[in-house]
């Protein structure tokens, strides 16, 4: 009995360290990332507007042959980068609210009562198509012409090395309403490296940081990121431009 007792004794500091150490560090999530939860607000279902490029049929080798594929017009593709984006930002809304209902949606499926994050450009996503040409007539994707942005007199440029890989992407982060008024956040890039980037600085960013500050004010705004791609990564993403923009 006195071996129990002093087992016990042992384990509740134990006990109580561990939900203390949970506690803070629940604690510190919130305070980082309170900027979200503020847009967010009492919201209990999120939607991600995913893209999506028409694939009517793609080549595969099997037995040494070559061969072609077609699938169901509801079997969608997209972009790596973009799928990964989607991962990092369904977990950063875990870590915001783990009991919030994530919901996938193609671009005619999003709901405008709905908080909503849209991953892609026009190009891939046409509910982003959309909200930047009614939101941000000023912004211009120049691809695939070109592989550049524009927006307020300034050009945002990606880079490719000599093998013709891209090496250097810009990301772009548009925070406006639905027409429901609900939250409207688009995330994209020149290229797919720049929407994985958008969502990259946003999970980065400190609560004193300017994109949190622009989250908060509850305004219309402009977020321009840029970063270097390496093979599939992207690294030393930064963010270039941080704005509030007039209503309307």
């Amino acid at each position: 009995m006195e071996i129990l007792l002093q087992i016990l004794v042992g384990f509740v500091p134990a006990v109580i360290g561990f939900l203390a150490a949970r506690s803070i560090a629940r604690t510190r999530l919130f305070l980082r990332y309170g900027f979200l939860r503020v847009l967010l607000g009492p919201y209990g279902r999120v939607q991600i507007v995913t893209p999506s490029i028409e694939v009517a049929e793609f080549a595969y080798a099997k037995d040494g042959c070559r061969l072609t594929s077609r699938g169901p017009r509801n079997v969608l593709f997209m972009p790596m980068a973009e799928a990964r984006a989607i991962a990092q930002l369904i977990d950063l809304l875990r870590k915001i609210n783990r009991k919030a209902t994530i919901e996938l949606v193609t671009a005619g499926a999003q709901d405008p009562r709905m908080p909503t994050f849209s991953i892609g450009g026009p190009s891939v996503n046409a509910y982003s198509a959309g909200v930047l040409a009614a939101g941000f007539p000023d912004f211009r994707l120049e691809h695939p012409q070109a592989a550049r942005a524009r927006w307020g007199g300034m050009t945002f440029e990606a880079q490719y090395n000599a093998a013709d890989e891209l090496v250097r992407d810009h990301g772009f982060v548009f925070v406006t309403r639905t027409s429901r008024q609900a939250p409207c956040v688009v995330l994209c890039g020149v290229f797919a490296f720049g929407s994985a980037m958008a969502v990259e600085a946003l999970a980065a960013a400190g609560r004193q940081s300017p994109l949190a500050a622009l989250f908060r004010s509850g305004e219309k705004g402009f977020v321009a990121v840029e970063g270097r791609v390496i093979g599939l990564d992207t690294v030393d993403v930064t963010v270039e431009v941080c704005r509030v923009l007039p209503a309307g």
